[in-house]
């Protein structure tokens, strides 16, 4: 049997680990509270209690920290959704888009306005090119592709209206802020154009 004192030596996390939890934990928390435009490098590092050397060394610019942060947030929404996906193969795909689509929503929802912001301001960012819209569009072109296979979708550009999805997706902190739609609002609308609507093209 390992004792305490072995498991808490083979438990310790590396400096340069414990660093990089502070920094992204500190970079969270002034971009909820402050907006991510209004945050810079320095209030990182003071606020993680590293230095700027440190912060530095492992971060080029404020950039890098957005794209990290972004990554380490979607990911328990894709384990989430794959579950699904996994258990319930027998529900009809377009029913299982429409699920996807809704946990997509209130992913969001619950972090808007600040995560938007970090995702628009990752180093690299194109608009509708990130780690979340690509995972989004494969899931969605896997998903509509079955509803053909599944004859429940026929006679449609899936390709476009994938993108045209993601369109809409992309922008959903402007709706749910900006034009103060409800989520359910945006949800019966999606349900209306993406579901219902391509399910009306069945001949």
């Amino acid at each position: 049997m390992v004792n305490s004192e072995s498991q808490s030596v083979s438990l310790k996390i590396p400096r340069e680990e414990l660093n990089r939890r502070r920094i992204l934990a500190a970079a969270r928390e002034l971009f909820i509270k402050n907006g991510v435009y209004n945050v810079n490098m320095h209030q990182i590092a003071k606020t993680a209690g590293v230095g700027q050397a440190s912060l530095y060394r492992r971060y080029s610019d404020k950039g890098n920290i957005c794209q990290e942060i972004a990554y380490e947030e979607y990911q328990p929404l894709f384990d989430e959704v794959q579950a699904f996906l996994d258990q319930s193969p027998e529900t009809a795909a377009l029913d299982r888009l429409y699920h996807v689509i809704v946990r997509y929503v209130s992913f969001l929802e619950a972090k808007v306005p600040w995560l938007c912001e970090v995702s628009r301001a990752s180093t690299g960012h194109r608009p509708l090119q990130s780690p979340l819209c690509q995972w989004m569009r494969n899931i969605s072109r896997n998903l509509l592709n079955e509803a053909v296979e599944q004859g429940d979708v026929s006679g449609v550009d899936i390709s476009y209206t994938i993108e045209a999805l993601l369109a809409v997706l992309h922008n959903i902190d402007y709706h749910l802020q900006d034009e103060g739609f409800t989520s359910q609002r945006v949800l019966d609308g999606l349900h209306r154009i993406f579901i219902e609507g391509l399910r009306a093209n069945r001949h």
